[in-house]
Protein backbone atom coordinates (compact mmCIF):
# COMPACT_ATOMS: atom_id res chain seq x y z
CA UNK A 1 0.00 0.00 0.00
CA UNK A 2 1.13 3.59 -0.98
CA UNK A 3 -0.41 6.63 0.69
CA UNK A 4 0.87 9.82 -1.69
CA UNK A 5 0.26 13.00 1.24
CA UNK A 6 -0.80 16.50 -0.38
CA UNK A 7 -1.68 20.15 1.31
CA UNK A 8 0.52 18.92 3.73
CA UNK A 9 0.75 22.86 5.40
CA UNK A 10 -2.85 22.27 6.18
CA UNK A 11 -4.16 21.13 9.81
CA UNK A 12 -7.70 19.58 8.79
CA UNK A 13 -6.89 15.63 7.35
CA UNK A 14 -8.89 14.10 4.34
CA UNK A 15 -8.69 10.13 3.35
CA UNK A 16 -9.38 9.35 -0.34
CA UNK A 17 -9.81 5.66 -0.80
CA UNK A 18 -10.28 4.06 -4.70
CA UNK A 19 -13.09 2.06 -5.90
CA UNK A 20 -12.69 -1.29 -7.28
CA UNK A 21 -8.85 -2.26 -9.02
CA UNK A 22 -8.86 1.84 -9.22
CA UNK A 23 -5.71 4.39 -8.35
CA UNK A 24 -6.42 7.36 -6.62
CA UNK A 25 -4.84 8.99 -9.62
CA UNK A 26 -8.32 7.64 -12.17
CA UNK A 27 -10.80 8.35 -9.12
CA UNK A 28 -10.04 11.72 -7.88
CA UNK A 29 -7.27 13.90 -10.55
CA UNK A 30 -10.02 16.55 -10.31
CA UNK A 31 -11.00 16.59 -7.17
CA UNK A 32 -7.49 16.51 -5.70
CA UNK A 33 -6.36 20.46 -6.17
CA UNK A 34 -9.50 22.16 -4.87
CA UNK A 35 -9.20 19.62 -1.60
CA UNK A 36 -5.37 19.95 -1.50
CA UNK A 37 -5.93 23.85 -0.85
CA UNK A 38 -7.81 23.82 2.32
CA UNK A 39 -6.48 20.17 3.80
CA UNK A 40 -3.76 17.76 4.34
CA UNK A 41 -5.05 14.66 1.88
CA UNK A 42 -3.72 11.59 2.09
CA UNK A 43 -4.86 9.77 -1.45
CA UNK A 44 -4.22 5.57 -0.50
CA UNK A 45 -3.35 3.39 -3.46
CA UNK A 46 -4.09 -0.79 -2.54
CA UNK A 47 -1.41 -2.72 -2.56
CA UNK A 48 -1.19 -4.47 -5.51
CA UNK A 49 -2.34 -1.02 -7.23
CA UNK A 50 0.63 1.00 -5.77
CA UNK A 51 3.19 0.83 -8.36
CA UNK A 52 5.30 -2.67 -6.54
CA UNK A 53 5.72 -6.15 -7.06
CA UNK A 54 3.19 -6.38 -4.19
CA UNK A 55 -0.27 -8.91 -4.37
CA UNK A 56 -3.70 -7.64 -2.74
CA UNK A 57 -4.48 -10.02 -0.13
CA UNK A 58 -7.49 -9.05 1.65
CA UNK A 59 -9.86 -6.27 2.74
CA UNK A 60 -9.38 -6.32 6.76
CA UNK A 61 -5.29 -6.90 6.10
CA UNK A 62 -5.30 -3.36 3.95
CA UNK A 63 -7.60 -1.77 6.66
CA UNK A 64 -4.94 -2.75 9.15
CA UNK A 65 -2.28 -0.98 6.90
CA UNK A 66 -4.48 2.11 6.78
CA UNK A 67 -5.06 2.16 10.80
CA UNK A 68 -1.13 1.64 11.11
CA UNK A 69 -0.23 4.26 9.09
CA UNK A 70 -3.04 6.66 10.53
CA UNK A 71 -1.64 5.88 14.15
CA UNK A 72 1.73 6.22 13.44
CA UNK A 73 1.55 9.75 11.50
CA UNK A 74 -1.83 11.01 12.40
CA UNK A 75 -2.25 10.27 16.29
CA UNK A 76 -5.28 7.78 15.09
CA UNK A 77 -7.28 10.71 13.89
CA UNK A 78 -8.58 12.19 10.58
CA UNK A 79 -10.74 14.88 10.06
CA UNK A 80 -13.46 13.28 7.06
CA UNK A 81 -12.62 10.47 4.55
CA UNK A 82 -14.16 10.07 1.37
CA UNK A 83 -14.29 6.77 -0.36
CA UNK A 84 -15.04 6.11 -3.56
CA UNK A 85 -17.49 2.98 -4.60
CA UNK A 86 -15.34 0.55 -3.14
CA UNK A 87 -13.66 2.42 -1.16
CA UNK A 88 -16.74 3.46 1.09
CA UNK A 89 -16.61 -0.45 2.36
CA UNK A 90 -12.93 0.40 3.27
CA UNK A 91 -14.44 3.43 5.02
CA UNK A 92 -17.20 1.53 6.61
CA UNK A 93 -14.86 -1.30 8.28
CA UNK A 94 -12.65 1.78 9.26
CA UNK A 95 -15.55 3.14 11.35
CA UNK A 96 -16.85 0.20 12.53
CA UNK A 97 -13.39 -1.17 13.85
CA UNK A 98 -12.88 1.64 15.81
CA UNK A 99 -9.61 1.76 15.76
CA UNK A 100 -8.80 5.02 14.58
CA UNK A 101 -11.03 8.41 14.87
CA UNK A 102 -13.03 10.13 12.04
CA UNK A 103 -14.94 13.10 12.04
CA UNK A 104 -16.68 12.71 8.62
CA UNK A 105 -17.40 9.65 6.55
CA UNK A 106 -18.64 10.49 2.75
CA UNK A 107 -19.66 7.02 1.21
CA UNK A 108 -19.43 7.52 -2.83
CA UNK A 109 -22.58 5.81 -3.67
CA UNK A 110 -20.83 2.13 -2.93
CA UNK A 111 -23.00 -0.41 -3.70
CA UNK A 112 -22.20 -2.61 -0.24
CA UNK A 113 -22.61 -5.89 -2.02
CA UNK A 114 -21.84 -9.11 0.51
CA UNK A 115 -22.09 -12.82 -0.47
CA UNK A 116 -20.86 -16.05 0.77
CA UNK A 117 -17.75 -17.36 -0.38
CA UNK A 118 -19.16 -19.64 -2.98
CA UNK A 119 -21.06 -16.89 -4.82
CA UNK A 120 -18.15 -14.73 -4.03
CA UNK A 121 -15.88 -17.27 -6.14
CA UNK A 122 -18.38 -17.77 -9.22
CA UNK A 123 -19.19 -13.68 -9.18
CA UNK A 124 -15.02 -13.22 -8.91
CA UNK A 125 -14.18 -15.13 -12.29
CA UNK A 126 -17.17 -13.59 -13.86
CA UNK A 127 -15.60 -10.53 -13.51
CA UNK A 128 -12.30 -11.50 -13.67
CA UNK A 129 -12.92 -12.50 -17.29
CA UNK A 130 -14.82 -9.53 -18.11
CA UNK A 131 -12.14 -7.06 -16.44
CA UNK A 132 -9.63 -8.72 -18.85
CA UNK A 133 -11.60 -8.19 -22.17
CA UNK A 134 -11.70 -4.88 -20.82
CA UNK A 135 -8.57 -4.23 -20.63
CA UNK A 136 -7.67 -5.25 -24.32
CA UNK A 137 -10.18 -2.94 -25.77
CA UNK A 138 -10.06 -0.22 -24.36
CA UNK A 139 -11.60 1.87 -27.13
CA UNK A 140 -14.73 -0.03 -26.28
CA UNK A 141 -14.14 0.25 -22.18
CA UNK A 142 -16.84 3.38 -21.94
CA UNK A 143 -20.01 1.31 -23.67
CA UNK A 144 -18.85 -2.12 -21.82
CA UNK A 145 -18.19 0.09 -17.97
CA UNK A 146 -22.03 1.33 -18.71
CA UNK A 147 -23.63 -2.32 -19.61
CA UNK A 148 -21.92 -3.58 -16.39
CA UNK A 149 -22.98 -1.16 -14.48
CA UNK A 150 -26.48 -1.05 -15.75
CA UNK A 151 -26.46 -4.81 -14.85
CA UNK A 152 -26.14 -3.95 -11.47
CA UNK A 153 -28.81 -1.05 -11.66
CA UNK A 154 -26.25 1.35 -10.78
CA UNK A 155 -27.13 4.19 -13.25
CA UNK A 156 -24.37 3.76 -14.99
CA UNK A 157 -25.50 4.30 -18.86
CA UNK A 158 -23.27 5.51 -21.37
CA UNK A 159 -25.73 8.26 -21.71
CA UNK A 160 -25.51 9.32 -17.96
CA UNK A 161 -22.23 8.97 -18.37
CA UNK A 162 -22.31 12.12 -21.09
CA UNK A 163 -25.12 13.84 -19.54
CA UNK A 164 -26.37 15.36 -16.12
CA UNK A 165 -23.42 17.88 -16.30
CA UNK A 166 -20.97 15.61 -16.09
CA UNK A 167 -17.53 16.52 -18.87
CA UNK A 168 -18.04 13.44 -21.39
CA UNK A 169 -13.20 14.40 -21.18
CA UNK A 170 -13.80 13.66 -17.41
CA UNK A 171 -15.50 9.73 -18.06
CA UNK A 172 -13.51 8.92 -20.91
CA UNK A 173 -10.39 9.95 -18.98
CA UNK A 174 -11.54 7.43 -15.69
CA UNK A 175 -12.63 4.86 -18.06
CA UNK A 176 -8.96 4.87 -19.81
CA UNK A 177 -7.40 5.15 -16.55
CA UNK A 178 -9.12 2.14 -15.31
CA UNK A 179 -8.51 -0.26 -18.31
CA UNK A 180 -5.05 1.43 -17.54
CA UNK A 181 -4.63 0.05 -14.20
CA UNK A 182 -5.80 -3.55 -15.13
CA UNK A 183 -3.32 -3.38 -17.96
CA UNK A 184 -0.78 -3.04 -15.35
CA UNK A 185 -1.69 -5.16 -12.44
CA UNK A 186 -1.31 -8.46 -10.90
CA UNK A 187 -4.52 -9.98 -12.07
CA UNK A 188 -4.16 -11.96 -8.86
CA UNK A 189 -4.79 -8.50 -7.05
CA UNK A 190 -7.74 -7.92 -9.03
CA UNK A 191 -9.31 -11.23 -7.86
CA UNK A 192 -8.86 -11.02 -4.34
CA UNK A 193 -9.93 -7.53 -4.19
CA UNK A 194 -12.85 -8.04 -5.48
CA UNK A 195 -14.00 -11.61 -3.66
CA UNK A 196 -12.55 -9.85 -0.57
CA UNK A 197 -15.07 -6.41 -1.21
CA UNK A 198 -17.78 -9.32 -1.47
CA UNK A 199 -16.97 -11.77 1.96
CA UNK A 200 -15.62 -9.27 4.28
CA UNK A 201 -18.65 -8.73 6.81
CA UNK A 202 -20.48 -5.37 7.07
CA UNK A 203 -22.27 -4.55 10.54
CA UNK A 204 -25.44 -3.59 10.57
CA UNK A 205 -26.65 -0.14 12.03
CA UNK A 206 -23.02 1.15 12.17
CA UNK A 207 -22.74 4.03 14.90
CA UNK A 208 -20.07 5.08 15.99
CA UNK A 209 -20.25 8.56 18.60
CA UNK A 210 -17.93 11.56 17.25
CA UNK A 211 -18.72 10.51 13.48
CA UNK A 212 -21.12 11.62 11.18
CA UNK A 213 -21.87 8.94 7.96
CA UNK A 214 -22.68 11.08 4.97
CA UNK A 215 -23.90 8.89 1.91
CA UNK A 216 -23.48 10.15 -1.74
CA UNK A 217 -26.74 8.60 -3.12
CA UNK A 218 -26.97 8.55 -7.03
CA UNK A 219 -30.76 8.42 -7.24
CA UNK A 220 -30.19 6.66 -11.13
CA UNK A 221 -28.96 3.63 -8.42
CA UNK A 222 -32.46 3.34 -7.14
CA UNK A 223 -33.98 2.25 -4.01
CA UNK A 224 -32.29 -1.16 -3.48
CA UNK A 225 -28.44 0.36 -2.41
CA UNK A 226 -30.82 3.35 -0.30
CA UNK A 227 -32.17 0.75 1.51
CA UNK A 228 -28.40 -0.92 1.89
CA UNK A 229 -26.99 2.18 3.20
CA UNK A 230 -30.07 2.64 6.06
CA UNK A 231 -29.50 -1.01 6.71
CA UNK A 232 -25.79 -0.94 7.44
CA UNK A 233 -26.10 3.27 8.89
CA UNK A 234 -27.89 3.93 11.82
CA UNK A 235 -28.04 7.93 11.31
CA UNK A 236 -26.83 8.12 7.25
CA UNK A 237 -26.90 12.01 6.24
CA UNK A 238 -28.15 10.72 2.93
CA UNK A 239 -27.16 13.06 -0.24
CA UNK A 240 -28.89 12.67 -3.32
CA UNK A 241 -27.65 13.46 -6.78
CA UNK A 242 -29.00 13.02 -10.07
CA UNK A 243 -26.15 11.43 -11.81
CA UNK A 244 -24.86 7.71 -12.79
CA UNK A 245 -22.38 6.09 -9.95
CA UNK A 246 -19.78 8.14 -8.76
CA UNK A 247 -20.81 10.71 -12.12
CA UNK A 248 -20.47 13.99 -9.22
CA UNK A 249 -16.28 13.10 -9.29
CA UNK A 250 -16.76 15.05 -12.61
CA UNK A 251 -18.02 18.54 -10.38
CA UNK A 252 -15.55 18.77 -7.89
CA UNK A 253 -17.09 21.99 -7.11
CA UNK A 254 -20.11 20.70 -6.21
CA UNK A 255 -18.15 17.99 -3.93
CA UNK A 256 -16.40 20.75 -2.50
CA UNK A 257 -19.38 22.44 -1.80
CA UNK A 258 -20.90 19.40 0.28
CA UNK A 259 -17.58 18.95 2.55
CA UNK A 260 -17.89 22.49 3.30
CA UNK A 261 -21.35 22.82 3.96
CA UNK A 262 -20.95 19.42 6.27
CA UNK A 263 -17.71 20.44 7.77
CA UNK A 264 -17.33 23.97 7.78
CA UNK A 265 -15.24 26.70 5.53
Amino acid sequence: MKITEFGTQHDRTFLLLPGTSCTWECNFDLLLKPLAEQYHVLCVNYTGFDGTAAVFDTQTAETERIEQYVGQHFGGQLDAVYGSSMGGSFASLLVQRRRIRIGHVFIGSSDLDQASPLTAKLATAAVSLFMKRLAKHPEKALQKFARMGEAKGMGMSEQDFRSSGVSEDYMQHMVKGFCATLQSVDSKSVKNQFYSDLVTRLEDRIDVPGTVIHVFHSTKMGEKYLKRYRQHYANPDIIPLDYGHEGWLGDPELMMEIFRRNMGP
